[in-house]
């Protein structure tokens, strides 16, 4: 929603001519996730490791099965 305001011209994508009150709610939005941005990287790639990881144990255990079958 934050960044919809920005995008689709709500405020032209200006920082300057929003209100008070939205600039305010923003930077107390943005502030409260600062300590995530640090670890985003680390997260991005533990998360796809993980998805790599349970679609090649996804594909072997299918593949099994199927030998099972015959």
């Amino acid at each position: 929603m934050m960044g919809h305001m920005f995008r689709s011209g709500y405020y032209g994508g200006n920082w300057d001519s929003m209100p008070d009150y939205m600039q305010k709610m923003m930077q107390d939005y943005y502030a409260g996730n600062q300590i995530l941005w640090r670890f985003s990287g680390l997260m991005d790639f533990i998360l796809w490791s993980l998805l790599v990881i349970l679609l090649v144990a996804l594909i072997r255990w299918v593949w099994r099965k199927g030998d099972k079958i015959k």
